[in-house]
């Protein structure tokens, strides 16, 4: 079979519930939690991805779990949390030169453009942690958290970690070990944030993308 029509099955995967589908595995649907437009309080992924985090979950030590806290986004919740970062910008100064300018690292502009969907929208980025039986384990920063903290790298090449931080740092190359060597890559500016497939891995990987965007079946 052709690449290209490999890549075109790829595009008519469907988007898969991840609820139940692994002792591994646990499920916080933050949108939804928060009461977000068009959100469900399952979660979704494109069925390569799903088999890919469910491979990776069960290679996880015991007494460690995936939290997987948000896959598929709609567009309307897609352009509810963009406009929502804009605002929160905002309200800590930013001018709107220096928002437009750094907006793109932790939030998607909405688009159904089948050639620049948003990330998430394709059902193939995954924001996700690691957690003990109890809690979530310490990454140093929280979700969705718009500081330079969240930055993937931002506690290497420090000589001047605490002891906190220095745990966080060990957890994000842990996390980031068991994506990458399944073949995801990290947006750099989120430490929870990983994708396989969408145009971030695409350009990361010099690839063609094989998932765009999709609706779920209601």
């Amino acid at each position: 079979m052709s690449t290209a029509k490999n890549d075109l099955l790829k595009q008519e995967e469907p988007l898969v519930s991840m609820n139940n589908v692994s002792p591994k595995i646990k499920i916080y649907p933050a949108y939804f939690m928060q009461k977000i437009p068009d959100t469900a309080k399952d979660l979704f992924l494109r069925e390569g991805v799903a088999e890919k985090i469910i491979h990776i979950a069960k290679q996880l030590p015991s007494g460690i779990f995936f939290v997987l806290i948000d896959g598929w986004r709609s567009f309307e919740t897609q352009r509810y949390i963009y406009e929502r970062a804009i605002r929160q910008f905002r309200s800590l100064g930013y001018s709107e030169e220096k928002i437009k300018e750094i907006i793109v690292g932790f939030v998607a502009y909405p688009s159904k453009d089948p050639l620049k969907p948003a990330p998430h929208y394709t059902g193939a980025a995954i924001d996700l942690t690691l957690s003990n039986d109890q809690n979530w384990i310490e990454m140093g920063t929280g979700f969705d958290d718009f500081t330079e903290r969240a930055h993937s790298d931002y506690f290497e090449g420090r000589t001047d970690l605490t002891d906190m931080e220095l745990l966080a740092r060990d957890h994000r190359r842990f996390l980031r070990g068991k994506m990458e060597e399944a073949g995801f890559t990290q947006n750099p500016t989120e430490w929870w944030h990983y994708s396989y497939g969408d145009r971030s891995w695409g350009k990361e990987n010099n690839a063609d993308p094989f998932y765009g965007g999709i609706e779920i079946s209601k």
